[in-house]
């Protein structure tokens, strides 16, 4: 156990090797709110700061600002540093479910050693960002309200239930969607055994399910962005079909499925294998065409981690098999852990293929890494179990899963190949940022990543269209200074979720001519241009 923290840590400390600040663009909002809180010893939400989002949900800078101040740490620079101490312990949730699920040490191991490594997983728990604790939070306050007849545990559940909506609204609906599962398949049980009780099911509902009308009210009282167009009549109706739709499917869970006579899979395979075939294939359908309009095809270098991500997949789909055949909790907990999640993917792809579509679908798949690695380690227990007179094929079986995680670590390094997205932000960039409060610059143009950098933590007036502009030869009008990369000619110009805007040379160095440039930091390559506007 002390082996797979270790591990966990070290993987989770790989950003700092690039730049010592946040490893997202949100991080800059976060510590910058708790650099505030620090200095003022309030928190307040200033509907005219460009920071205001991120105030309405103030859990991650509340706790992060408190820790800097005992600890006398910078809320900037020390983020990236202390933040993976915190997360590299979701592998000791994964163990717990892993031991929980498969009976053994082993499949905890196997459960751990995925969660500490998997490049998906990797990424968002390295990040800066308020889901990186939803992401420890969601799953303790999930196992203590599967363990709810313990008083102790069910108010300990509630509290973190209480907190969730002050950390992340997306971590909130979607515990809650596994909470109300789980609620769901206990009751439907006990219905069929003839012990159901209205008293403990308005027990269960009252202190879980009933506690997203807490989050709702006060979401709707700091008008949250984005909420309005999931609460929309229309949205909101497309919202419940699919939750009564998945409900509905949950009733054949509360008992286990039958495997027919000489087959060893339950029936109809249908049920595990669908899934991740539809998921690769949308990803393929995705790399010729924009899947979701406005944004990114598939990168090529995704490809790359896909043969490892089908390995997991097949674990999985075996895992779910022998998973299903069994009416114990674990199958209940496996369950809920993956129709919340999956609930809003499918609403996210039939609520519209746009950006927004997009944004709700890919941030749902991380909420199914525990589930994943629960399955995983049920599947590879039984795989080891049966290769027990075959030592070498058990060395291969671990080398092959710990070779495959390994592989897919690139979506956790290497974002800007496999995603199209630059997670890190230099010091030379930030430094160049720093330099324009010196020069007493208005407004500043430049791409949407050093924009949203330049916005959040100095709180310049800044525009992140310049490359477009650029690129369509406009006019550059009403902005004092502007900061050009020189990567813009050949990785491109961030413009997330849209695809890369890629300067050609002429353009680029046309523009820097035309201008008066006052700085340049950084290698070779890839410098930064501080540029004074000639009108």
């Amino acid at each position: 156990m002390a082996a797979l923290l270790c591990l966990a840590l070290g993987a989770r400390l790989v950003p700092l090797t690039f730049s010592p600040l946040p490893f997202s663009i949100d991080g800059f909002a976060l510590a910058r709110i708790s650099s505030n809180i620090a200095a003022d010893g309030t928190w307040r939400i200033d509907p005219a700061d460009t920071n205001s989002y991120n105030q309405k949900l103030p859990g991650f800078s509340i706790l992060w600002s408190a820790a800097a101040q005992v600890g006398g740490l910078s809320p900037l620079v020390h983020v990236q540093l202390i933040l993976p101490f915190l997360t590299c312990t979701t592998v000791l949730v994964a163990y717990l479910l892993g031991v929980k699920a498969a009976g053994r040490r082993l499949g905890g191991f196997v459960a751990g050693l995925f969660i500490a490594l998997f490049g998906s997983f990797l990424l968002l728990t390295s990040a800066t960002a308020k889901e990186s604790i939803g992401l420890l939070v969601f799953p303790v306050a999930v196992l203590l309200f599967r363990e709810r007849e313990d008083p102790r545990k069910r108010a300990l559940a509630v509290v973190f239930l209480l907190f969730l909506p002050f950390l992340h609204s997306l971590t909130t609906f979607l515990t809650l969607g596994m909470i109300a599962a789980l609620v769901v398949l206990a009751h439907r049980r006990a219905l069929a055994r003839g012990r159901f009780s209205w008293r403990a099911l308005v027990l269960d509902v009252v202190t879980g399910p009933a506690l997203a009308l807490g989050a709702w009210a006060y979401y709707v009282a700091v008008d949250l962005p984005f909420l309005s167009d999931i609460l929309a009549p229309a949205a909101f109706v497309l919202f419940l079909a699919v939750v009564v739709l998945l409900a509905a499917l949950l009733a054949s869970t509360a008992r286990p499925a039958k495997s027919r006579i000489g087959r060893r899979l339950v029936s109809p395979m249908a049920k595990a294998v669908l899934p991740p075939v539809l998921g690769f294939a949308l990803l393929l359908g995705n790399a010729s065409t924009n899947l979701f309009v406005g944004t990114a095809t598939t990168q090529p270098a995704f490809f790359q981690v896909l043969p490892a991500i089908v390995v997991f997949a097949a674990f999985g789909v075996a895992g779910f098999q022998l998973t299903r055949r069994t009416t114990n909790r674990a199958n209940d907990l496996m369950v809920s852990m993956i129709v919340a999640p999956v609930a809003l993917i499918v609403f996210g792809m039939l609520h519209g293929l746009d950006p927004e579509g997009l944004l709700l679908v890919y941030r749902a798949f991380d909420f199914l890494d525990y589930a994943l690695a629960v399955l995983i380690a049920v599947a590879f227990v039984a795989g080891w179990k049966g290769l027990a007179r075959f030592r070498p094929a058990r060395a291969f079986l671990m080398t092959g899963l710990v070779i495959s995680l390994i592989a897919t670590t690139p979506m956790a390094w290497n974002t800007p190949a496999v995603f199209g997205v630059q997670n890190v932000t230099t010091t030379d960039e930030f430094q160049t940022l720093a330099l324009l409060g010196s020069l007493g610059a208005p407004n500043v143009t430049t791409d949407q990543r050093l924009a949203d950098v330049g916005r959040m933590w100095f709180g310049y007036s800044t525009d992140g269209l310049l490359p477009q502009r650029l690129r369509a030869n406009e006019s550059i009008g009403g902005f004092a200074y502007a900061l050009v990369l020189e990567e813009w000619m050949t990785a491109g110009a961030q413009v997330h979720p849209a695809p890369n805007v890629v300067l050609a040379p002429k353009v680029f160095f046309a523009f820097l001519q035309a201008n008066q440039v006052v700085f340049v930091a950084g290698p070779e390559g890839h410098r930064i241009f501080l540029v004074r506007l000639i009108v």
